[in-house]
Order: structure tokens, then C-alpha cells, then sequence
């Protein structure tokens, strides 16, 4: 039976919370997916501190209760901000400041990010509830987002590790009293990321955990292990032939290099663009990146493109027709991201056929690992990378890459998968 069901209901009534949308990213748009997609499933509410319009417009007519403030929440900024955790403390009074209908729900899913899991405290203990942690918190934890552009650190490692300090107590508190909470369940986004949550938060993982398989518990229903539940795309979206609307939206957007890669992510050292460029040395290939980023940042991957004689483009934000066209045409979708978490982007390239190339690290090792579609490879392996980039041109070996990969994606990527992945995780 379902999470909290009562005997004869055939509705799962689930509140949702993610603390903001302004963002828009990957996250945010896969969350609002399966808010279109399960409210003829679930009843469904949604709580939030920070709804934008976009957001709205993506939620279209999915019938899903809203929760939010009068007025949106204002988020403290800078440098004071972040070392007293002023965010998280915000979030948590602005919260306890809303009037939410918890026991009209039979479970919570919180989605991680700036201030969701705040809301903990006001949860009745009696409902379960899930932590979608995707990943732990990378700026408290790793100093991969504190470095700039070609690796150097901003500033001393150990000043911004102290920076953080509260934040990170934080952090470890409100995942501490989830875990101590009967019926929680804490997943992150990849096997990956559920060893990583099992030596931050100090509970155990088992390699062998299949997506969406709920946790051991103690005699007090309390987790005892961390599990995973995996990103998921909506594959109509990302059809294995090429819509007609395609070349016209190729043509609104800034032109390509004749042959090139494309990669996703915000231009910065965790990405890794810096090193795709100089993979692409020699090659004849220039590299596409999509994701936005500081403009000085930006300049400087250009620049550094320009005198190893590799062609950059750094575009701006796309509709996702465009996106769909210019990942279609690329020679190969790449990312050397430093330890990624899970990474989307070759689940989107293998739907269409286009040849995922990734750094073998990560969530991309358990993403591609089974797919027989793509390559993983070693990141400081040049030469490697400029032999995958030939065979991602060898017409019978990209076919065969595209069969595979579409084949994968539609059987461990699709919508239907995580729904009742995440209805494992919310049952008692």
C-alpha cells in the first residue's frame, strides 16, 4: 500500500517542495515534468518560497494545489550572507511563516536546493518523507566550484572552506534529523552520489541498490542506508528524427562551426570546457558550448580556444527546439565535468543519436556504463579523446551508437521509470 493511504483510496496525495524556481535549470524543468505527468496519477500540491512565471507556463494545466507566500522570498546576498548562513535561516522562518495543509498529504518529496529542506521541521512526523538530495551541496563540500576557469583556486582552499563553516553545520543538522525521522527516505541522483551522501552523512550504502529501491530500516522505521532515484527525460521531446521546425531554429541562432561538439553546463571549472578545448587541439573540430556563464568567463574560454586554434561559441539561451537541432549536429556531445554528479546531457545525445563522449568519472560511469552507445574516457588522455572523436564520424559505428542509446534511454530514462521509482520511495 501506498505511503499513509488509507484502505480504498487509489489516488497517492503528495506534496512536493522545492524552495525555488527562479533558477529555471535541469533540475527545476525535470520537476515540473513530473508534475504534468503525475496529476492525473496523484493528487498533488506544490510548496514553494519562489514560483517565476516561466515556471508557470511550463506548469501548464496540471492540476496541482499551489503553496506559497504572499510575496516571494527575498534571498540575503553576499559575502555576510554567506558566512552566517543567512539563506538557510530566511528559509526556515519564511516556512514556519506559511500555512501548509500537511495532513492533506500522505507523503512529501523535498527537492533539493537553496532552502528547500528548511521546511523539515514544520512536517508533521507521522508523513513520510523523501530528500531528493540529487547531490550534497558542492559549494560546502568541494572546492570544484571555487576555482576559476583553468582550475586555480578564487582564493585559499582554506578560507573558503572556513567561509562555509556554518552553512555546512547547517546542512548536516537538518540531514541529521532526517535521518533520525521514522519513514525518511534520503536519495541522491546516481550511485555515485549515494556513496557520496554515505560518507558525508555517515550512514551506509550498498553498491548493489537498484534505482528507486527504498532503504533498510531499524526497528524504528528509521533509514539506515542511503538509496538513489536517477535523473529522467521525456523522450518525445527528444525525437530520434529530426522535426521539421529544426533548420528553421538553426538559423535563428548564432551560426556553428562547419563540424563541432557541443557541450552543456555554465562556462566554469566544473564543467570542464577548459579542458574539452584543448581535447579538440588538432582535430578540426570547434566546440559549441550552451549554458550561459559570466561574460568574462566566456571571453576567456574563447580566448583560450583561440590559441590552440579551436573554433568557440558560446550561445545563448536556446529554445529547446534549437538545442535539439544543434545537439543533433554536432560531431559528438562532451563533457570533461569534474566528478559529475549524474549529467543529462548524454541521455538527451544518445535519444537523438548524436555520440555521447564523457570523462569517465562520476555519475557519467554509472549513466553510460551499460548503454554499448558512446565512450567514456580518461580525462587527461588526448590522445583517446581525438581517436573517439574520428570514430564518432564513422557512419556504421555511430548508427549502431544511436540504435543503442535510444534503446537504452527509452527503457532506464524515461518518465514512467522514476514515477513508480519514486512510488517505491514513498511508500511506508
Amino acid at each position: 500500500m501506498a505511503a499513509g493511504l488509507a484502505k480504498g483510496k487509489s489516488r497517492l496525495r503528495v506534496l512536493v517542495v522545492r524552495a525555488s524556481f527562479a533558477a529555471l535549470g535541469g533540475a527545476e524543468r525535470e520537476l515540473l515534468q513530473l508534475l504534468r505527468n503525475v496529476d492525473k496519477r496523484w493528487t498533488v500540491g506544490l510548496a514553494t518560497l519562489e514560483m517565476s512565471n516561466e515556471a508557470v507556463e511550463l506548469l501548464g494545466e496540471a492540476e496541482v494545489r499551489m503553496h506559497q507566500p504572499s510575496t516571494p522570498i527575498q534571498w540575503p546576498e553576499g559575502s555576510f550572507a554567506e558566512v552566517t548562513a543567512s539563506a538557510s535561516k530566511a528559509a526556515e522562518k519564511a516556512w514556519k511563516k506559511m500555512e501548509i495543509p500537511f495532513a492533506s498529504y500522505d507523503a512529501v518529496h523535498i527537492s533539493v536546493c537553496r532552502g528547500s529542506l528548511e521546511v523539515l521541521p514544520m512536517i508533521p512526523e507521522g508523513i513520510p518523507v523523501h530528500y531528493h538530495c540529487l547531490e550534497p551541496p558542492r559549494w560546502l563540500y568541494e572546492d570544484v566550484l571555487h576555482r576559476r576557469l583553468d582550475g586555480t583556486p578564487k582564493r585559499p582552499l582554506w578560507i573558503t572552506k572556513l567561509l562555509f563553516s556554518i552553512q555546512r553545520r547547517r546542512d548536516q543538522m537538518f540531514v541529521g534529523k532526517l535521518i533520525a525521522r521514522p519513514h525518511a527516505t534520503l536519495s541522491g541522483n546516481s550511485p555515485w552520489i549515494q556513496r557520496w551522501i554515505s560518507e558525508l552523512y555517515g550512514i551506509s550504502s550498498n553498491p548493489n541498490k537498484a534505482n528507486g529501491e527504498p532503504p533498510q530500516r531499524d526497528e524504528g522505521h528509521r533509514l539506515m542506508e542511503a538509496t538513489h532515484l536517477m535523473h529522467v527525460i521525456d523522450p518525445s521531446l527528444w525525437p530520434s528524427q529530426a522535426r521539421k521546425d529544426e533548420a528553421v531554429a538553426l538559423e535563428n541562432i548564432p551560426p556553428q562551426p562547419n563540424e563541432y561538439v557541443v557541450t552543456v553546463g555554465r562556462v566554469g571549472h566544473v564543467k570542464g570546457a577548459w579542458s574539452t578545448v584543448q581535447s579538440l587541439r588538432d582535430t578540426g573540430l570547434g566546440l559549441v558550448q550552451v549554458g550561459g556563464g559570466d561574460e568574462a568567463d566566456k571571453t576567456e574560454l574563447i580566448q583560450h580556444g583561440q590559441t590552440l586554434g579551436v573554433e568557440v561559441v558560446c550561445m545563448p539561451r536556446l529554445p529547446h527546439v534549437a538545442l535539439c537541432a544543434l545537439v543533433r549536429g554536432a560531431r559528438a556531445m562532451v563533457s570533461h565535468a569534474h566528478m559529475e554528479p549524474f549529467g543529462l546531457t548524454p541521455i538527451e545525445a544518445m535519444a537523438v543519436g548524436t555520440p555521447a563522449l564523457m570523462v569517465n568519472e562520476g555519475g557519467f560511469a554509472d549513466t553510460m556504463a551499460k548503454s554499448n552507445s558512446g565512450r567514456l574516457l580518461p580525462r587527461g588522455d588526448f590522445g583517446a579523446w581525438k581517436s573517439a572523436y574520428l570514430d564518432a564520424k564513422d557512419p556504421v559505428l555511430r548508427n549502431a551508437w544511436a540504435e543503442a542509446g535510444r534503446t537504452y534511454v527509452e527503457a532506464n530514462f524515461a518518465l514512467k521509470v522514476q514515477i513508480e521509482a519514486l512510488e517505491r520511495l514513498l511508500s511506508r
